[in-house]
Protein backbone atom coordinates (compact mmCIF):
# COMPACT_ATOMS: atom_id res chain seq x y z
CA UNK A 1 0.00 0.00 0.00
CA UNK A 2 1.22 3.51 -0.78
CA UNK A 3 2.09 5.71 2.21
CA UNK A 4 -0.70 8.16 1.45
CA UNK A 5 -3.21 5.30 1.47
CA UNK A 6 -1.97 4.02 4.84
CA UNK A 7 -2.06 7.53 6.25
CA UNK A 8 -5.66 7.94 5.09
CA UNK A 9 -6.68 4.76 6.91
CA UNK A 10 -5.05 5.96 10.14
CA UNK A 11 -6.82 9.30 9.82
CA UNK A 12 -10.12 7.49 9.22
CA UNK A 13 -9.73 5.34 12.34
CA UNK A 14 -8.72 8.29 14.49
CA UNK A 15 -11.70 10.31 13.22
CA UNK A 16 -14.11 7.47 13.90
CA UNK A 17 -12.81 7.05 17.51
CA UNK A 18 -13.01 10.78 18.11
CA UNK A 19 -16.56 10.85 16.78
CA UNK A 20 -17.67 8.04 19.10
CA UNK A 21 -16.16 9.84 22.09
CA UNK A 22 -17.57 13.24 21.26
CA UNK A 23 -20.84 12.33 19.58
CA UNK A 24 -19.67 13.80 16.24
CA UNK A 25 -20.09 10.72 14.03
CA UNK A 26 -22.31 12.64 11.64
CA UNK A 27 -19.37 14.83 10.57
CA UNK A 28 -17.12 12.05 9.30
CA UNK A 29 -16.31 11.80 5.61
CA UNK A 30 -18.47 9.41 3.57
CA UNK A 31 -15.47 7.36 2.51
CA UNK A 32 -14.17 7.21 6.06
CA UNK A 33 -17.57 6.00 7.23
CA UNK A 34 -17.50 3.22 4.66
CA UNK A 35 -13.94 2.28 5.59
CA UNK A 36 -12.61 3.11 2.12
CA UNK A 37 -9.15 4.55 1.57
CA UNK A 38 -8.61 7.28 -1.00
CA UNK A 39 -6.78 6.05 -4.06
CA UNK A 40 -3.67 7.93 -5.10
CA UNK A 41 -2.56 8.50 -8.70
CA UNK A 42 1.02 9.73 -9.04
CA UNK A 43 1.88 11.64 -12.24
CA UNK A 44 5.63 11.93 -12.80
CA UNK A 45 6.81 14.97 -14.79
CA UNK A 46 10.15 16.59 -15.37
CA UNK A 47 8.66 20.07 -15.12
CA UNK A 48 5.11 20.68 -13.92
CA UNK A 49 2.66 22.10 -16.46
CA UNK A 50 -0.14 24.35 -15.13
CA UNK A 51 -2.67 22.27 -17.04
CA UNK A 52 -1.78 19.15 -15.05
CA UNK A 53 -2.10 21.04 -11.77
CA UNK A 54 -5.47 22.50 -12.76
CA UNK A 55 -6.77 19.15 -13.99
CA UNK A 56 -5.62 17.36 -10.83
CA UNK A 57 -7.45 19.90 -8.66
CA UNK A 58 -10.68 19.80 -10.67
CA UNK A 59 -10.67 16.02 -10.99
CA UNK A 60 -10.11 15.66 -7.25
CA UNK A 61 -13.08 17.90 -6.52
CA UNK A 62 -15.34 15.66 -8.62
CA UNK A 63 -13.80 12.42 -7.37
CA UNK A 64 -13.19 12.84 -3.63
CA UNK A 65 -12.05 9.21 -3.42
CA UNK A 66 -9.08 9.94 -5.72
CA UNK A 67 -5.98 11.95 -4.86
CA UNK A 68 -3.76 13.00 -7.79
CA UNK A 69 -0.20 13.88 -6.87
CA UNK A 70 2.12 15.55 -9.37
CA UNK A 71 5.70 14.48 -8.82
CA UNK A 72 8.02 17.10 -10.33
CA UNK A 73 11.71 16.35 -10.74
CA UNK A 74 13.24 19.60 -12.08
CA UNK A 75 14.72 22.01 -9.56
CA UNK A 76 13.83 25.00 -11.75
CA UNK A 77 15.95 27.94 -12.89
CA UNK A 78 19.62 27.97 -12.02
CA UNK A 79 19.92 24.19 -12.01
CA UNK A 80 21.93 21.99 -14.39
CA UNK A 81 19.10 21.31 -16.83
CA UNK A 82 20.98 18.84 -19.01
CA UNK A 83 22.28 16.93 -16.00
CA UNK A 84 18.82 16.88 -14.42
CA UNK A 85 17.24 15.60 -17.60
CA UNK A 86 19.71 12.72 -17.78
CA UNK A 87 19.13 11.85 -14.12
CA UNK A 88 15.36 12.01 -14.58
CA UNK A 89 15.50 9.62 -17.53
CA UNK A 90 17.81 7.24 -15.65
CA UNK A 91 15.65 7.25 -12.51
CA UNK A 92 12.47 6.69 -14.53
CA UNK A 93 14.15 3.86 -16.46
CA UNK A 94 15.23 2.12 -13.28
CA UNK A 95 11.81 2.45 -11.67
CA UNK A 96 9.73 1.39 -14.67
CA UNK A 97 11.91 -1.53 -15.67
CA UNK A 98 11.93 -2.85 -12.11
CA UNK A 99 8.14 -2.76 -11.85
CA UNK A 100 7.98 0.38 -9.75
CA UNK A 101 7.53 4.10 -10.39
CA UNK A 102 4.66 6.52 -10.87
CA UNK A 103 1.25 5.51 -12.18
CA UNK A 104 1.41 8.00 -15.08
CA UNK A 105 4.62 9.25 -16.70
CA UNK A 106 5.13 12.31 -18.89
CA UNK A 107 7.18 11.06 -21.85
CA UNK A 108 7.95 14.43 -23.46
CA UNK A 109 11.61 14.31 -22.43
CA UNK A 110 13.81 13.05 -25.26
CA UNK A 111 15.80 9.96 -24.38
CA UNK A 112 13.08 7.72 -22.97
CA UNK A 113 13.47 4.23 -24.53
CA UNK A 114 9.75 3.76 -25.03
CA UNK A 115 10.29 0.71 -27.22
CA UNK A 116 12.22 -0.94 -24.40
CA UNK A 117 9.41 -0.13 -21.96
CA UNK A 118 6.92 -1.79 -24.29
CA UNK A 119 9.12 -4.85 -24.82
CA UNK A 120 9.58 -5.25 -21.06
CA UNK A 121 5.81 -4.82 -20.53
CA UNK A 122 6.39 -1.76 -18.36
CA UNK A 123 3.69 0.36 -20.09
CA UNK A 124 -0.01 -0.44 -20.29
CA UNK A 125 -1.62 -0.88 -23.70
CA UNK A 126 -4.07 2.03 -23.83
CA UNK A 127 -5.79 0.56 -26.88
CA UNK A 128 -7.21 -2.11 -24.58
CA UNK A 129 -8.62 0.51 -22.24
CA UNK A 130 -10.20 2.35 -25.14
CA UNK A 131 -11.77 -0.80 -26.56
CA UNK A 132 -13.41 -1.91 -23.31
CA UNK A 133 -14.51 1.56 -22.18
CA UNK A 134 -18.12 2.16 -23.32
CA UNK A 135 -17.72 5.89 -22.64
CA UNK A 136 -14.77 6.25 -25.03
CA UNK A 137 -16.04 7.33 -28.45
CA UNK A 138 -13.27 7.20 -31.10
CA UNK A 139 -15.27 9.62 -33.26
CA UNK A 140 -14.55 12.36 -30.74
CA UNK A 141 -10.79 12.16 -31.22
CA UNK A 142 -8.17 12.61 -33.94
CA UNK A 143 -7.73 8.86 -34.32
CA UNK A 144 -5.20 9.36 -37.12
CA UNK A 145 -2.87 10.78 -34.46
CA UNK A 146 -3.58 8.02 -31.95
CA UNK A 147 -3.21 5.35 -34.65
CA UNK A 148 0.03 6.96 -35.79
CA UNK A 149 1.35 6.83 -32.22
CA UNK A 150 0.79 3.06 -32.02
CA UNK A 151 3.74 0.70 -31.86
CA UNK A 152 4.14 -3.06 -31.46
CA UNK A 153 0.43 -3.41 -32.22
CA UNK A 154 -0.81 -1.19 -29.41
CA UNK A 155 -1.03 2.38 -28.12
CA UNK A 156 1.43 2.87 -25.28
CA UNK A 157 1.92 6.63 -25.51
CA UNK A 158 -0.99 9.08 -25.46
CA UNK A 159 -0.28 12.51 -26.99
CA UNK A 160 -2.72 15.07 -25.61
CA UNK A 161 -1.46 17.65 -28.13
CA UNK A 162 0.57 17.59 -31.35
CA UNK A 163 2.36 19.83 -33.85
CA UNK A 164 2.39 19.60 -37.65
CA UNK A 165 5.77 19.14 -39.32
CA UNK A 166 5.78 20.85 -42.71
CA UNK A 167 7.51 23.28 -45.06
CA UNK A 168 6.67 26.89 -45.80
CA UNK A 169 7.41 28.20 -49.23
CA UNK A 170 7.45 31.22 -51.52
CA UNK A 171 4.15 30.48 -53.29
CA UNK A 172 4.46 33.48 -55.60
CA UNK A 173 7.97 32.54 -56.81
CA UNK A 174 7.02 28.87 -57.19
CA UNK A 175 4.02 29.79 -59.33
CA UNK A 176 6.12 32.15 -61.45
CA UNK A 177 8.72 29.42 -62.03
CA UNK A 178 6.15 27.21 -63.76
CA UNK A 179 7.43 24.11 -61.89
CA UNK A 180 4.58 21.77 -60.95
CA UNK A 181 4.51 19.26 -58.11
CA UNK A 182 1.99 17.65 -55.78
CA UNK A 183 3.18 18.28 -52.23
CA UNK A 184 0.65 15.74 -50.87
CA UNK A 185 2.64 12.87 -52.38
CA UNK A 186 6.12 14.17 -53.24
CA UNK A 187 9.25 12.50 -51.83
CA UNK A 188 12.62 13.93 -50.84
CA UNK A 189 14.09 12.64 -54.12
CA UNK A 190 11.36 14.49 -56.02
CA UNK A 191 12.11 17.53 -53.86
CA UNK A 192 15.64 17.51 -55.30
CA UNK A 193 14.33 17.36 -58.87
CA UNK A 194 11.80 20.12 -58.16
CA UNK A 195 14.55 22.19 -56.55
CA UNK A 196 16.70 21.99 -59.67
CA UNK A 197 13.78 23.17 -61.79
CA UNK A 198 13.01 26.03 -59.42
CA UNK A 199 16.63 27.19 -59.48
CA UNK A 200 16.55 27.37 -63.27
CA UNK A 201 13.86 30.04 -63.01
CA UNK A 202 16.48 32.40 -61.57
CA UNK A 203 14.13 33.76 -58.89
CA UNK A 204 16.02 32.14 -55.99
CA UNK A 205 19.28 30.26 -56.18
CA UNK A 206 18.46 27.60 -53.58
CA UNK A 207 15.47 25.68 -52.29
CA UNK A 208 16.88 25.84 -48.76
CA UNK A 209 19.70 27.77 -47.14
CA UNK A 210 21.55 28.05 -43.83
CA UNK A 211 21.44 24.27 -43.34
CA UNK A 212 24.60 22.22 -42.65
CA UNK A 213 24.44 18.77 -44.33
CA UNK A 214 24.64 16.89 -41.01
CA UNK A 215 21.54 18.81 -39.87
CA UNK A 216 19.72 17.97 -43.10
CA UNK A 217 20.75 14.34 -42.63
CA UNK A 218 19.11 14.35 -39.21
CA UNK A 219 15.98 15.94 -40.69
CA UNK A 220 15.69 13.03 -43.10
CA UNK A 221 16.74 10.47 -40.51
CA UNK A 222 13.75 11.16 -38.25
CA UNK A 223 11.49 10.48 -41.25
CA UNK A 224 13.38 7.26 -42.01
CA UNK A 225 13.80 6.16 -38.39
CA UNK A 226 11.73 2.99 -38.55
CA UNK A 227 13.41 1.98 -41.83
CA UNK A 228 16.92 2.30 -40.36
CA UNK A 229 16.54 1.59 -36.64
CA UNK A 230 15.02 -1.77 -35.71
CA UNK A 231 14.01 -2.15 -32.09
CA UNK A 232 11.24 -4.75 -32.48
CA UNK A 233 13.64 -7.60 -31.72
CA UNK A 234 16.44 -7.82 -29.18
CA UNK A 235 19.19 -6.88 -29.70
CA UNK A 236 18.22 -3.72 -31.57
CA UNK A 237 19.91 -3.21 -34.94
CA UNK A 238 20.84 -0.33 -37.24
CA UNK A 239 20.69 -0.67 -41.03
CA UNK A 240 24.05 0.78 -42.06
CA UNK A 241 23.32 0.18 -45.76
CA UNK A 242 20.11 2.23 -45.66
CA UNK A 243 21.95 4.93 -43.72
CA UNK A 244 24.67 5.10 -46.40
CA UNK A 245 21.93 5.66 -49.02
CA UNK A 246 20.49 8.46 -46.89
CA UNK A 247 23.89 10.12 -46.50
CA UNK A 248 24.48 9.96 -50.25
CA UNK A 249 21.00 11.33 -50.94
CA UNK A 250 21.73 14.36 -48.76
CA UNK A 251 25.12 14.90 -50.43
CA UNK A 252 23.36 14.97 -53.82
CA UNK A 253 21.09 17.78 -52.60
CA UNK A 254 24.15 19.94 -51.91
CA UNK A 255 26.06 18.85 -55.03
CA UNK A 256 23.04 19.81 -57.15
CA UNK A 257 22.83 23.14 -55.27
CA UNK A 258 19.29 22.49 -54.09
CA UNK A 259 20.36 23.12 -50.49
CA UNK A 260 23.32 25.10 -49.13
CA UNK A 261 24.92 25.56 -45.74
CA UNK A 262 25.89 29.09 -46.77
CA UNK A 263 24.14 32.04 -45.16
CA UNK A 264 21.14 33.12 -47.21
CA UNK A 265 18.84 36.00 -46.29
CA UNK A 266 15.38 35.10 -45.05
CA UNK A 267 12.97 34.75 -47.95
CA UNK A 268 15.73 34.35 -50.54
CA UNK A 269 15.12 30.60 -50.85
CA UNK A 270 12.06 28.69 -51.98
CA UNK A 271 11.39 26.64 -48.83
CA UNK A 272 12.07 26.59 -45.10
CA UNK A 273 11.17 24.03 -42.40
CA UNK A 274 7.98 24.92 -40.52
CA UNK A 275 6.75 23.36 -37.30
CA UNK A 276 3.15 24.53 -36.90
CA UNK A 277 2.50 25.07 -33.21
CA UNK A 278 -0.97 26.57 -33.56
CA UNK A 279 -3.61 27.40 -36.20
CA UNK A 280 -2.23 30.97 -36.21
CA UNK A 281 1.25 29.65 -37.03
CA UNK A 282 -0.11 28.27 -40.28
CA UNK A 283 -0.58 31.88 -41.45
CA UNK A 284 2.06 33.83 -39.52
CA UNK A 285 5.14 31.79 -40.48
CA UNK A 286 4.84 32.09 -44.27
CA UNK A 287 3.80 35.76 -44.02
CA UNK A 288 6.95 36.62 -42.06
CA UNK A 289 9.22 35.14 -44.72
CA UNK A 290 7.45 35.75 -48.01
CA UNK A 291 5.24 38.26 -49.73
CA UNK A 292 2.91 35.42 -50.68
CA UNK A 293 3.84 32.44 -48.53
CA UNK A 294 2.15 29.08 -48.16
CA UNK A 295 2.41 25.95 -46.04
CA UNK A 296 3.31 22.77 -47.95
CA UNK A 297 3.34 19.15 -46.89
CA UNK A 298 6.80 17.94 -45.93
CA UNK A 299 8.27 15.53 -48.54
CA UNK A 300 7.89 11.83 -47.78
CA UNK A 301 10.68 9.45 -46.88
CA UNK A 302 11.09 6.20 -48.80
CA UNK A 303 8.11 3.98 -48.04
CA UNK A 304 6.47 6.58 -45.79
CA UNK A 305 2.68 6.72 -45.84
CA UNK A 306 1.25 9.84 -47.47
CA UNK A 307 -0.62 12.20 -45.20
CA UNK A 308 1.88 14.30 -43.32
CA UNK A 309 4.09 14.16 -40.26
CA UNK A 310 3.41 15.28 -36.71
CA UNK A 311 5.29 15.75 -33.45
CA UNK A 312 3.66 14.43 -30.28
CA UNK A 313 3.36 16.79 -27.31
CA UNK A 314 2.14 16.41 -23.72
CA UNK A 315 2.57 12.67 -24.12
CA UNK A 316 1.67 10.31 -21.28
CA UNK A 317 2.26 6.64 -20.58
CA UNK A 318 0.59 4.43 -17.96
CA UNK A 319 2.66 2.17 -15.73
CA UNK A 320 1.65 -1.44 -16.42
CA UNK A 321 2.31 -2.23 -12.75
CA UNK A 322 0.11 0.56 -11.42
CA UNK A 323 -2.47 -0.56 -8.85
CA UNK A 324 -4.87 2.19 -9.93
CA UNK A 325 -5.00 1.71 -13.71
CA UNK A 326 -8.76 2.20 -13.96
CA UNK A 327 -8.56 5.52 -12.12
CA UNK A 328 -5.47 6.57 -14.09
CA UNK A 329 -7.25 5.85 -17.39
CA UNK A 330 -10.27 7.87 -16.27
CA UNK A 331 -7.98 10.80 -15.44
CA UNK A 332 -6.32 10.50 -18.88
CA UNK A 333 -9.78 10.75 -20.47
CA UNK A 334 -10.44 13.86 -18.41
CA UNK A 335 -7.18 15.37 -19.70
CA UNK A 336 -8.53 14.86 -23.24
CA UNK A 337 -11.86 16.54 -22.43
CA UNK A 338 -13.11 19.86 -23.80
CA UNK A 339 -12.75 21.46 -20.37
CA UNK A 340 -9.02 20.77 -20.13
CA UNK A 341 -8.13 20.96 -23.81
CA UNK A 342 -9.58 24.46 -24.15
CA UNK A 343 -7.40 25.89 -21.39
CA UNK A 344 -5.25 28.87 -22.45
CA UNK A 345 -1.51 28.62 -23.15
CA UNK A 346 -1.73 25.12 -24.61
CA UNK A 347 0.49 24.78 -27.66
CA UNK A 348 -0.33 22.82 -30.75
CA UNK A 349 -3.46 21.02 -31.83
CA UNK A 350 -5.65 18.92 -29.59
CA UNK A 351 -6.29 15.20 -29.84
CA UNK A 352 -9.90 16.25 -29.18
CA UNK A 353 -11.68 16.92 -32.50
CA UNK A 354 -14.25 19.40 -31.19
CA UNK A 355 -11.52 21.55 -29.63
CA UNK A 356 -9.69 21.78 -32.96
CA UNK A 357 -12.88 22.60 -34.83
CA UNK A 358 -13.62 25.36 -32.34
CA UNK A 359 -10.17 26.86 -32.95
CA UNK A 360 -10.62 26.69 -36.74
CA UNK A 361 -14.10 28.23 -36.59
CA UNK A 362 -12.98 31.10 -34.33
CA UNK A 363 -10.13 31.84 -36.73
CA UNK A 364 -12.43 31.86 -39.77
CA UNK A 365 -15.01 34.03 -38.00
CA UNK A 366 -12.29 36.47 -37.02
CA UNK A 367 -11.22 36.65 -40.67
CA UNK A 368 -7.61 37.60 -40.04
CA UNK A 369 -4.52 36.86 -37.95
CA UNK A 370 -2.28 39.61 -36.64
CA UNK A 371 1.37 39.19 -37.52
CA UNK A 372 4.18 40.08 -35.07
CA UNK A 373 4.76 43.21 -37.19
CA UNK A 374 1.17 44.33 -36.59
CA UNK A 375 -0.23 43.67 -40.07
CA UNK A 376 -3.42 41.69 -40.65
CA UNK A 377 -3.09 38.37 -42.48
CA UNK A 378 -6.42 37.40 -44.12
CA UNK A 379 -7.89 33.99 -43.33
CA UNK A 380 -9.96 32.46 -46.11
CA UNK A 381 -12.23 29.43 -45.73
CA UNK A 382 -10.03 27.58 -48.21
CA UNK A 383 -7.11 28.09 -45.84
CA UNK A 384 -9.11 26.70 -42.95
CA UNK A 385 -10.17 23.69 -45.00
CA UNK A 386 -6.57 22.91 -45.97
CA UNK A 387 -5.47 23.19 -42.34
CA UNK A 388 -8.28 20.86 -41.30
CA UNK A 389 -7.11 18.44 -43.96
CA UNK A 390 -3.51 18.56 -42.75
CA UNK A 391 -4.61 17.86 -39.19
CA UNK A 392 -6.95 15.00 -40.12
CA UNK A 393 -4.43 13.36 -42.47
CA UNK A 394 -1.29 13.56 -40.31
CA UNK A 395 -0.22 9.95 -39.80
CA UNK A 396 3.53 9.75 -39.24
CA UNK A 397 5.00 10.69 -35.84
CA UNK A 398 8.49 12.13 -35.80
CA UNK A 399 10.89 9.74 -34.07
CA UNK A 400 13.13 12.16 -32.20
CA UNK A 401 15.90 10.74 -30.03
CA UNK A 402 18.40 13.41 -29.01
CA UNK A 403 21.17 10.91 -28.24
CA UNK A 404 20.98 9.21 -31.64
CA UNK A 405 20.74 12.55 -33.44
CA UNK A 406 23.78 13.85 -31.54
CA UNK A 407 25.75 10.76 -32.63
CA UNK A 408 24.74 11.28 -36.27
CA UNK A 409 25.61 14.97 -36.25
CA UNK A 410 28.99 14.29 -34.68
CA UNK A 411 30.05 11.45 -36.98
CA UNK A 412 28.50 12.68 -40.27
CA UNK A 413 30.71 15.78 -40.40
CA UNK A 414 33.67 13.57 -41.34
CA UNK A 415 31.82 12.32 -44.42
CA UNK A 416 30.61 15.69 -45.68
CA UNK A 417 34.05 17.22 -45.17
CA UNK A 418 35.62 14.40 -47.22
CA UNK A 419 37.61 12.90 -44.34
CA UNK A 420 35.83 9.53 -44.25
CA UNK A 421 33.75 7.39 -46.59
CA UNK A 422 30.02 7.02 -46.18
CA UNK A 423 30.44 3.35 -45.24
CA UNK A 424 33.05 4.12 -42.57
CA UNK A 425 30.81 6.74 -40.99
CA UNK A 426 27.72 4.51 -41.21
CA UNK A 427 29.58 1.69 -39.47
CA UNK A 428 30.66 4.03 -36.67
CA UNK A 429 27.14 5.39 -36.25
CA UNK A 430 25.65 1.87 -36.31
CA UNK A 431 28.07 0.70 -33.62
CA UNK A 432 27.39 3.65 -31.32
CA UNK A 433 23.63 3.62 -31.82
CA UNK A 434 23.20 -0.12 -31.25
CA UNK A 435 25.37 0.10 -28.12
CA UNK A 436 23.12 2.88 -26.82
CA UNK A 437 19.89 1.06 -27.73
CA UNK A 438 20.95 -2.23 -26.15
CA UNK A 439 22.29 -0.80 -22.90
Amino acid sequence: MKKSGAFSLIVALMTALSACAGGQAGKTNQFEQEGQARKTIVLSVFQAHPVYSFAAKKYGERHPDVDIQIQEYSQGEGSDLEGELEKYVNITNTELLSGKGADLISLDVSGFPVGKYVDRQALANLSEWMERDPDFDPRSYEMNILDGARMRGGLYTLPLRFFLDSLMGDAKAIEQSGVKFDDRTWTWREFTTVGQGLAESGIHEYSMGNTPPELMLNNLFVDNYTRIVHTEKHPASFDAHAFVELMEQVRTMYADKVITDAEVSAGDYFFAPALILSPEDYFIGPAMFYEQGKIYYKPLAAGQQAGGAFVMNMTLGMNKNSKVQAEAWDFMKYLMSDEIQTMPDLQGFSVNKSVNEKMFKELEDKGAVESPMGSAIPVQKADGDRLRQMVSQAVTPQQNDSKIQAIIEEEAKAFYSGQKSAQAVADLVANRVTTYLNE
